[in-house]
This record gives structure tokens, C-alpha cells and sequence, in this order.
């Protein structure tokens, strides 16, 4: 038996499954914060941060309207005041001294003539000195101090285009004495007699307090607060540096608009976008409602305005601020948020954050809520944070108590049954089965463990009980088996001697084949050198007649009795003999003869070295062999088999072969018998050998024999290499040639394979390793066996 991991322990594997289930509640908890809880919190957040605003918009709303009223009151008054400067000096200066100090200037401006005849400036104005006390100023009654005329300015002109009894309250601006953001309420002045237009009443509200209010309402709902006027001028921001510009109408410096903070800061973009959307909302209701009041006033603002000191976009919103305005009311219930701008990055934050745009009344001022989502989120985050640790801190006694109580009652009473079990293994192995019953399993509180135990206990007296008859049996069994094994070893002998005759068989019928070749091939030179040989001897009869007249014309001239007459007789004859011979070429044909004779011999003398390379009798052993030899040798012993064939070879340049060239060369004559014997009546029939290396691994040659037979069906190509399968008629086959081939490759390292298209022909593929044969008897895997 194996050794149990760590894992092992059946309280351990509860305590994992226990804090894996507790690890899905977490993750399910967090699942449901982060889905439901978190937007909902930031829902309720954003919520709390509009409801804020609208708290800062109705603060700043009350000091704007008590503005507004005092602008009203100062209006109505002077008015009705006989038109001198005692009256002027005395009621407007008295009310000027009773502002508090956030009311820096302002007073009575008279439109030219309507003071007095002849008359073009007239104002009576109060401004508060370095001391913060209120003194009259004489200086915009003079040309030389002031050259261009105070009833062109930018903040007088909308007033008396007014068409409601509210302020128009000017762009920001900064205080030269203060150097603090300032606005101007200016309230359009009427003949109390005669309602004629007479002038302008102002008052300069100083913007110090709006830093500190912001801040403190910044302090309370985190990020940062900002206010612009109604042509998008900051009023406040946190760091006033950065919203800060001089201009060449204002060289103490005035605040720059959202949109070129926009073109400073890229993060500032969307915000600057929704403000210049509320002010196009703003001029699309003004056309809807009075489209030419409201194009005359935004021409005449604009036209009457001296040195273009107000720009066509501000002169179109207070065009459409003092058309809308007729409808205004002071309400403070209704909310004043206009827009929700989420900010990929803010400058200021340096964080994602979410900009809460709101719009105040009468004035169009807007003010500007930028809270980072990380606070929206915060809420929600420090929850499941709680409840995380409050789960963790309930969880770890409870799994203390569960790993404890599953220890005493269930893992403790299974080790000592593992523990009897074992010991029980150890009595099995050692077959001392009576001993068996002094180890039962003891008995335990939790029924289930109980219920094993009796069980197993009952099952221990079965296995005494059954020991004797149990013993018996196995050593019946073991006789069985060993007799059983003993005809096995007796039919596997047999089986191979079967085999080794079969191989001979084929073996001999392959060499039945090859000697009937040879026998043929012999028979076709030697029966042309018989007749050579005795063509040779008539000619030499023809030179046995020549010798007999050589030696009678030699007798005779030797022997001194012998007339010249006889002499000259034998001396023509064996001339004649000479000129015959000459005659009929005798000597060439005899040359012509020995030369085909020879011939024929060489063609025996090649069949029987061909014979003695295809045997190999003296080198059945493994050697290094060149296969293209070992073709070429095989080609000849099957030369009159293939004599009708058109035999082609493509033979590369190959490495020697370990291999017995026996048995290949058996191998290549039955794919080349067997190439022979499918080739189709109606086709000349051709066979190529083709051999090369193995393109992928340069280990192995490949030798290919292909014919254009008639090719091999799949049903009987998937049973080629099957001992003793055969399509041939009886008898003339044996079906183990194929059988043989493959065990020889396969014993050899290498392998076979056939490819074949009925019709076309079929190619046979043998793949033989260079330098990894092993011979069969020590192989550590054995070849496939030739019978299954």
C-alpha cells in the first residue's frame, strides 16, 4: 500500500472542504457588495452629495436674494428722491454706510440728460477706503478720470435692458483694493412720476466669504467645490492660481472661464463641457420663449458696450437671463442638479471621480461637485470589510469545535480499525488464518463505525471457519495449474516446430522457384555452347585433312626415292587443302565460335556468382551490407520470371546496411516473384526499384518496389501479412511468403508497408535501419510473432 499524503487525513480533508465552503461565502458576500450593495451605496452617497449642493445653492441664495432686495429697496427709494445731491448724499449715502462690509461699493448711476439737462455723468457712488469705512467718489463724474463713460460699461448696460425687477449680476472680476473676486448687482432706475428709465443703482458684492463657505461645505462632503458665473468664470476653485489670468481689460487680474481651464487641463474637458451645456440650454429656452426680444437685447448689449468689453457669448446669456428671469421665484425645495460627469482621472484628485454639476437661479450661477468615486466606494468597501472579519472571527471556533468533535467521534475510532485491519493483513500474508479471531475489530459509539465492525468481525469466523476447505482447494488448484501449464509448454513447442517447418516449406518453394530460374538461364548458354562446340569440331576436321597433307608432302620430300613429279603432286594438294580452308574462312568462324562459346560460359559463370551472393551461405551472419547489391543479385535470380517485365531502377548512393543479406535477399525475390505473378494479360508489365534515405530522419534506407499490376482490393490488403492467407489457387501458394517477409523486416529493427490503387498497381515500402539492428535472440521485445 501506497504512504498517505498530508491530505490524507479524513479531518484534514473535512477542515479544507469546510474552508472552501466558507472562502464561496466570502466570495458570494463580495459578489453581492460589489453587484447590489456597492451602486446602491453610491447611489445613496451620490444622493447625499446632491442634497448637499442643493443646502450650499440655497445658503448662497439667501445672501444673493438680500442682495437682490437691497437693490430693490435702494431703487425704489431713489426713485421717488427730488433730483439733488443733498437728497442723493444723505438717503443713498446713509443706507451705504449701514452695509456690511461684504458690500464693498455702489450707489446711483444717471443715465446722460436724465439728472439734469446738459448734464452727461452724474453718478453718486461709495466705496470703502483701506480703513473698510464707506467714502464717496467723485471720479466717474470726470472725464479726465475715468475717459470711457460708465454708461456703456459691461455691468450697466444689461441692467437697462432688464425687463424683471431681479438683479443682473455681472461676470467676476477682481477687487483692486482687495485683490478678491467681486460681482456687481446692478438694478435698473426709474422716474417714480413718469417710469421713464433714469439710471442704474449697483452694489458690489465682494466674493471673500464664498472661499471660506466652500471650503467649509468642501470639509463636510469630501473632494473639492467650485462656483462659476454665468458665463462659466470661476468664482472659486482651491487653488485660485490656477483659474487666475490677467487681461488687458483687467491688469489686476480676473478669472478665466471653464473652457480655457479645459484647454490647460485635458481632465477638465467633461466638466467644461456640461457648463457650456447648461448655457446652451439656457439660450434655447430664451429663443423659444422670445426669440426677437431676445436677439435685439443680445445686439444691443453687445453694440452699446464700450471698446467691446463684453464678448458676443456673455451679451447672448444675459440677453437670455433677462428674458427668463421675468418667470423666476426664489424657491428653495426644488433641486438645482443639472448634470452627473464621471472624470477618468481628475488633475486635482490625481484619481477616477465624479463631477456634480448644479445651477442657481437668477443668477445662472453653477456650482460644481467633484467627489472621487474611492470615498463613493468607501462606504460599501469598509462593509464588506466588517463583515468579512466578523464572518472570519465567527468561523475559525466553529471549525475548531467541528475539527475536534469529527477527531473524537469519527477519526479516532477509524485509525484504531485501520490499525486491527492491518494487523489482521499481516496474519493473511503469513496464512495464519486461526489467529484471526484475536484481532476483531472493537467495538465503537457511532453506529455507522459499529455496523463496519460487525460486519468485518463476521466476516473474520467466515474466514476461519473456511480455512481447512480453503487450503485444500488452493493446493487442488496449484496441481491444476501446474498440469495446465505443462501442456501449454508442450503445445507452444509444438507450435514452434510447426513454424519452423512452415518457413522451411516456403523457403523451399521460394528456392523451387529460383532453381527452375536458374536451370533455365543455364540451359539457354549452355545449349548454344554445345552447338558452338561441335560447329568448332567439323571445322577442325577440315584442319585434320590439312595435317595429312602436311605429313605426306613432308614424307616425300624427306624420302630420296620419291619422284619430283609425286612432289610436286603432293605440293598442289596441300596448297589446294590451304586455298579451301582460306576459302571458306574456316579459321575466322572457328575464332567467331570460341568467342560466342566464351561468352556463354561468362552468363553461366555470372549465374553461379549471382547464385552464390543471393545464397550467402558463407555470410549468414549480420554484416555490413550494400543493399543495392543485394538488389541487383535478387534481380538476376528472378530474371526469367521478369524476363516480360520492363525492369527500371533508381538506386541512390547508400550506406552500408547492418542485415543478414540472406534473408534479404529472400525478402526482395518474393516481392519481385510476387510482382511478376499480378501483372494484367493486357499490359506490358513494368516493375521499378527505387531506394533512398529517410528524408526526415537520415537514419533509415528506403527501398520501394512498385508494379503496375492489377493492384490489391482493401478487404484483402488489410490481411496481406497474415500467415497462411492467400488469393492464389490451391496449391500454388502457401500464403506465408508475405507472412515471412514481415517477420524478417521486423526482425531486422525495420518495417513494411504496402500502398495499392486497383487498376493502377501497388508499391511495397521496406524501411531498414543502418546501425540499430539487433539480432531476435537479444532483443529485450520480441518480434510479432508469425502465427497469432
Amino acid at each position: 500500500m501506497g504512504r498517505v499524503g498530508k491530505f490524507g487525513s479524513i479531518t484534514t480533508r473535512m477542515l479544507v472542504i469546510l474552508a472552501v465552503a466558507f472562502l464561496l461565502m466570502v466570495m458570494m458576500v463580495y459578489w453581492v457588495i460589489d453587484t447590489q450593495a456597492k451602486p446602491r451605496i453610491s447611489e445613496m452617497t451620490s444622493e447625499t452629495v446632491v442634497e448637499t449642493g442643493n443646502e450650499v445653492i440655497n445658503s448662497i441664495m439667501v445672501s444673493i436674494n438680500h442682495v437682490d432686495g437691497m437693490a430693490k429697496a435702494t431703487s425704489a427709494v431713489a426713485g421717488g428722491l427730488p433730483k439733488t445731491a443733498e437728497s442723493y448724499q444723505n438717503t443713498v449715502g446713509n443706507l451705504m454706510q449701514q452695509t456690511d462690509q461684504r458690500i464693498v461699493g455702489g450707489g446711483v448711476w444717471f443715465d446722460p440728460n436724465m439728472y439734469q439737462d446738459g448734464v452727461e455723468r452724474q453718478s453718486f457712488v461709495w466705496s470703502r477706503d483701506a480703513n473698510g469705512k464707506m467714502q464717496p467718489t467723485e471720479r466717474y463724474n470726470s472725464n479726465t478720470a475715468t475717459p470711457n463713460a460708465y454708461y456703456r460699461d459691461w455691468w450697466y448696460i444689461p441692467a437697462m435692458y432688464a425687463s424683471h425687477d431681479h438683479c443682473v449680476w455681472s461676470r467676476a472680476y477682481i477687487d483692486p483694493v482687495s485683490n478678491n473676486p467681486m460681482m456687481t448687482c446692478a438694478k435698473a432706475l426709474y422716474n417714480s412720476q413718469n417710469q421713464a428709465f433714469d439710471g442704474v443703482v449697483s452694489f458690489n458684492l465682494l466674493l471673500d466669504n464664498l472661499d471660506d463657505a466652500m471650503q467649509k461645505w468642501q470639509d463636510k462632503v469630501g473632494g473639492y467645490m467650485f462656483l462659476v458665473d454665468l458665463d462659466n468664470r470661476f468664482l472659486t476653485f482651491p487653488d485660485k492660481s490656477t483659474v487666475t489670468t490677467v487681461t488687458e481689460n483687467n491688469p489686476q487680474g480676473e478669472m478665466m472661464t471653464a473652457s480655457q481651464l479645459a484647454e490647460k487641463q485635458v481632465s477638465f474637458a467633461p466638466i467644461a463641457a456640461s457648463l457650456e451645456g447648461v448655457n446652451s440650454q439656457l439660450i434655447d429656452a430664451a429663443k423659444q420663449k422670445d426669440e426677437g426680444r431676445y436677439n435685439l437685447a443680445a445686439r444691443s448689449i453687445l453694440s452699446t458696450t464700450n471698446m467691446n468689453r463684453i464678448s458676443e457669448n456673455e451679451s447672448n446669456l444675459l440677453s437670455a437671463l433677462l428674458l427668463l428671469n421675468v418667470d423666476q421665484a426664489f424657491n428653495l425645495v426644488n433641486s438645482h442638479l443639472v448634470d452627473t460627469i464621471d472624470i477618468g482621472n481628475d488633475f486635482i484628485l490625481n484619481e477616477p471621480a465624479t463631477a456634480f454639476v448644479f445651477k442657481m437661479p437668477f443668477t445662472y450661477w453653477k456650482m460644481v461637485v467633484v467627489k472621487p468615486n474611492s470615498d463613493l466606494m468607501g462606504v460599501a468597501n469598509t462593509l464588506s470589510d466588517q463583515l468579512v472579519r466578523a464572518m472570519l472571527f465567527g468561523f475559525l471556533p466553529i471549525l475548531l469545535l467541528t475539527a475536534w468533535a469529527f477527531r473524537r467521534y469519527f477519526t479516532d475510532p477509524l485509525k484504531n480499525m485501520a490499525g486491527s485491519v492491518s494487523r489482521m493483513g499481516k496474519l493473511i500474508e503469513q496464512k495464519q488464518y486461526q489467529k484471526l479471531g484475536e484481532h476483531k475489530l472493537p467495538n465503537s459509539s457511532v453506529s455507522e463505525i459499529q455496523l463496519i465492525s460487525d460486519k468485518t468481525n463476521r466476516l473474520i469466523d467466515r474466514v476461519v471457519e473456511n480455512e481447512g476447505a480453503l487450503a485444500e482447494i488452493n493446493v487442488h488448484l496449484e496441481q491444476q495449474v501446474a498440469n495446465r501449464t505443462k501442456d501449454l509448454e508442450h503445445a507452444l513447442h509444438e507450435l514452434k516446430t510447426s513454424q519452423v517447418q512452415l518457413v522451411r516449406s516456403e523457403k523451399m518453394a521460394t528456392l523451387g522457384q529460383m532453381v527452375a530460374g536458374v536451370a533455365h538461364e543455364v540451359n539457354t548458354p549452355l545449349g548454344y555452347v554445345r552447338s558452338n562446340m561441335e560447329l568448332i569440331g567439323g571445322n577442325l576436321t577440315r584442319f585434320d585433312e590439312l595435317m595429312t597433307h602436311t605429313e605426306a608432302l613432308l614424307i616425300a620430300l624427306n624420302a630420296p626415292s620419291t619422284s619430283q613429279d609425286d612432289k610436286n603432286k603432293l605440293i598442289a594438294e596441300t596448297l589446294n587443302c590451304c586455298d579451301e580452308i582460306k576459302e571458306d574462312e574456316v579459321s575466322d568462324d572457328l575464332a567467331h565460335l570460341i568467342s560466342d562459346s566464351l561468352y556463354g560460359v561468362d552468363q553461366i559463370a555470372e549465374l553461379v556468382v549471382s547464385l552464390r551472393d543471393f545464397s550467402r551461405i558463407d555470410e549468414s551472419k549480420i554484416k555490413n551490407v550494400d543493399i543495392n547489391d543485394c538488389i541487383a543479385s535478387s534481380l538476376t535470380m528472378a530474371r526469367n520470371n521478369l524476363k516480360t517485365l520492363n525492369v527500371t531502377t533508381d538506386l541512390a548512393e547508400l550506406p552500408a546496411v547492418q542485415c543478414n543479406p540472406s534473408q534479404i535477399n529472400q525478402v526482395l525475390l518474393n516481392l519481385f516473384n510476387n510482382a511478376a505473378q499480378a501483372m494484367r494479360q493486357d499490359t506490358k508489365g513494368e516493375l521499378k526499384v527505387v531506394t533512398c534515405l529517410d528524408n526526415e530522419a537520415g537514419d533509415n534506407v528506403l527501398i520501394s518496389v512498385t508494379d503496375n499490376g492489377s493492384g490489391i482490393e482493401d478487404a484483402v490488403l488489410a490481411r496481406i501479412f497474415e500467415p497462411f492467407f492467400t488469393t492464389k489457387k490451391a496449391g500454388e501458394g502457401t500464403g506465408l511468403g508475405l507472412a515471412i517477409c514481415s517477420q524478417i523486416i521486423e526482425q531486422h529493427g525495420g518495417d513494411i508497408s504496402v500502398h495499392s490503387v486497383i487498376g493502377r498497381g501497388t508499391t511495397f515500402t521496406i524501411r531498414l535501419p543502418i546501425e540499430v539492428y539487433v539480432a531476435p535472440t537479444h532483443k529485450k521485445k520480441t518480434s510479432k510473432a508469425l502465427f497469432a
